[in-house]
């Protein structure tokens, strides 16, 4: 299954691809600058165990291009913008471990998003992302504490992750200045791990 080339609502009808494997992952999807106007571009493709991105990031003759975002939802979604948060510390959910598959020149950014807070569960309103420190540039598996994604996106005034209101994990792929840069990589065996490094499931 993949999604349509541009989606203004990556969590509206037909720009969410579901996902019924097993695993603690819902639907995955994509967003990039071209919602905005810009010029990137992202088509997800979905396998069992694999999701997969590939187009264009533009950074634009401003720079003002931003880039695309794999998205692999762990949230319950009622409704199209309404969801019940995953609890990663009720779960015993410490780390994310996944391979990743021939990453563009830039990298990639792994994020996790939350609700801003327990009250506020409106989509896009309520959603804030912390990203690791640094992109993961090459081909292998990664395994990533929880407590490593510390970077804020700075759209609200959270500074921590807060594990108990997670709504998804993310794959940022950046524009690179004055430049068009294509990527085509996947991410497989997406596993969430306990603090020793076990498999959980639901």
């Amino acid at each position: 299954m993949k999604t349509p080339t541009a989606c203004v609502d990556p969590t509206g009808p037909g720009c969410k691809i579901p996902v019924d494997d097993g695993s603690f992952v819902r639907w995955a999807g994509q967003t990039s600058d071209a919602n905005g106007g810009g010029k990137s571009s992202a088509v997800v493709t979905y396998t069992p165990g694999k999701f997969c991105m590939a187009g264009t990031v533009d950074s634009g003759p401003t720079d003002a291009g931003w880039g695309a975002i794999l998205i692999v939802s762990l949230a319950i979604s009622p409704t199209d913008n309404l969801v019940t948060p995953f609890d990663a510390t009720a779960l015993g959910v410490k780390q994310v471990r996944f391979t990743l598959e021939g990453p563009p020149l830039q990298g990639v950014i792994p994020q996790v998003v939350q609700l801003t807070s327990a009250a506020c569960t409106q989509i896009p309103d309520c959603l804030t992302s912390f990203a690791v420190g640094a992109a993961v540039t090459d081909p292998g598996t990664v395994t990533i504490p929880l407590a490593d994604f510390t970077q804020p996106d700075g759209s609200h005034s959270n500074t921590s992750l807060d594990q108990t209101l997670m709504t998804s994990l993310q794959f940022y792929v950046p524009t690179l200045s004055g430049m068009k840069v294509p990527y085509d990589f996947c991410v497989k065996d997406l596993a969430l791990l306990g603090a020793d490094g076990k498999e959980r499931s639901p």
